[in-house]
């Protein structure tokens, strides 16, 4: 079985992932890191073109890119990615293995195309918030010790919110054209989290 969490970044997608590896004792598999090593394999100019979304400063005024041209690299990022992503899906469902993949460089379209070839095998989410106060208040309250947002001045937590807000606009958009389970963050994260993992384990 493969489980695909998708959505913005921010909004607590990879504790979620984590909670449903453990459950299903499954593999946990984070788009980020095999983006970084596709990435590692590239040509200096062929990174750039293919994978152009830059990562965000913790100084305010490096971050020069606006919410909308980074939600566009963002999207260039995930389109090209999508054939590792399609091998290692296929890859682990020949394999007779169980993965949960998580992160921001999954598309509504692709999840849906992977969906309707293995119909008994893939089950997804997408995950997002529309709110900027919201996505704030979410970022300062994540005390992990990968949230290294939490210590960024204020100004860039909230350009990185503003660009949460854009891509999961999209991200919703394209999941209720392609028929996907969409889910938008509230203030209880608790209930958020136990609606996402039915949605993923319900079937």
């Amino acid at each position: 079985m493969i489980y695909l969490i998708g959505g913005s970044p921010r909004v607590g997608k990879s504790i979620v992932a984590r909670h449903i590896a453990k459950t299903t004792d499954a593999t946990l598999v984070l788009t980020d890191d095999i983006c970084e090593s596709v990435e590692k394999k590239l040509p200096e100019d062929e990174r750039q073109s293919k994978f152009p979304f830059p990562s965000f400063s913790g100084t305010a005024s490096e971050n020069v890119h606006t919410s909308d041209e980074l939600v566009d690299f963002q999207y260039a990022t995930a389109k090209a990615l999508r054939p590792e992503l399609d091998r290692i899906v296929e890859e682990t469902l020949s394999n007779g293995e169980s993965a949960v993949i998580e992160g921001v460089h999954l598309l509504p379209e692709q999840v849906r195309e992977l969906s309707d070839r293995h119909p008994k095998n893939i089950r997804a989410v997408f995950v997002g918030s529309e709110d900027i106060g919201r996505i704030i208040d979410g970022i300062m309250r994540n005390t992990s010790p990968d949230n290294w947002t939490r210590d960024s001045d204020s100004e860039v937590v909230r350009q990185i919110a503003e660009f949460a807000s854009i891509y999961s606009g999209l991200i919703r958009k394209e999941a209720e054209a392609n028929d996907l389970p969409y889910i938008e963050r509230t203030d209880n994260f608790e209930k958020d989290m136990k609606s996402i993992v039915e949605a993923m384990t319900s079937h």
